[in-house]
């Protein structure tokens, strides 16, 4: 995988809970050493697409119930325009948007990405195969996605940060934006007891999805939080004058 992304441009690489005593064996990695001995290990998908605006989730399409926008790897430059334009300005000229801090995400070899992990994702990013032998291996569909994301471009520079992305109220907020709220609404059901009934890692799974369906921008989140803290005192305050 290392040197699939080597080959095409990418050097930002992460790796959640990998295999300590391995995975950084650079032997079938031929020209991608550097890479993987500068890979950041992490042991949460959070710690992994915290600063991310966009997270793409790679899956097979049988058998899997998907609750995410579906974008075919063909589609991608298409789907990309679409998310990097600026609120009423969707159809605006391809390449005078800002393009987001995407990561994407790829599963085990073995089992792939679970739901659990879909979940947390903005949109599903498949690979058109025959419906005969749907299943990539891992380091193909690295290869794949990487040669795809750098078709038609001669050189690849840095990424930018996502603090330089950032800058715009109606700017894509990063995941970690995105999960203050989340949990900022789960503490705001918590008070009023709303869904009291759901466990509170069932309550924070639908309003991730809500969110993401919401297509929010930083300054929508904005609004939100200062909404949610009147709730939260306004409910404080009848608990107290019970």
């Amino acid at each position: 995988a290392a040197r699939a992304m080597a080959n095409f441009g990418f050097s930002d690489l992460v790796v959640v809970k990998p295999y300590a005593p391995v995975w950084r064996e650079t032997l079938s990695a031929v020209g991608a050493e550097k890479l993987v001995l500068a890979a950041r290990a992490v042991f949460s998908l959070d710690a992994a697409v915290d600063d991310c605006q966009l997270v793409l989730g790679t899956t097979t399409t049988q058998n899997r119930t998907l609750r995410r926008p579906l974008v075919k790897l063909p589609n991608l430059d298409r789907f990309l325009e679409t998310v990097a334009a600026r609120p009423g300005k969707e159809k605006a000229r391809r390449g005078t948007n800002v393009p987001p801090r995407m990561a994407v995400l790829f599963g085990s070899e073995k089992t792939g990405l679970s739901n659990r992990y879909l979940d947390r994702c903005h949109a599903v990013l498949t690979v058109p195969t025959t419906g005969k032998c749907p299943s990539m291996n891992l380091s193909q569909a690295v290869a794949v996605c990487c040669y795809e994301f750098s078709r038609g471009r001669k050189e690849l520079g840095p990424s930018a940060s996502s603090g330089d992305l950032g800058r715009h109220r109606d700017a894509l907020p990063t995941v970690e934006e995105t999960r203050r709220l989340v949990e900022h609404v789960r503490r705001a059901f918590e008070a009023a007891d709303f869904l009291s009934f759901l466990p509170p890692r069932e309550q924070e799974k639908k309003i991730w999805r809500t969110f993401l369906q919401w297509k929010l921008r930083r300054a929508d989140l904005a609004l939100l939080h200062g909404f949610l803290r009147f709730i939260l005192k306004k409910v404080s305050g009848l608990s107290h004058g019970k």
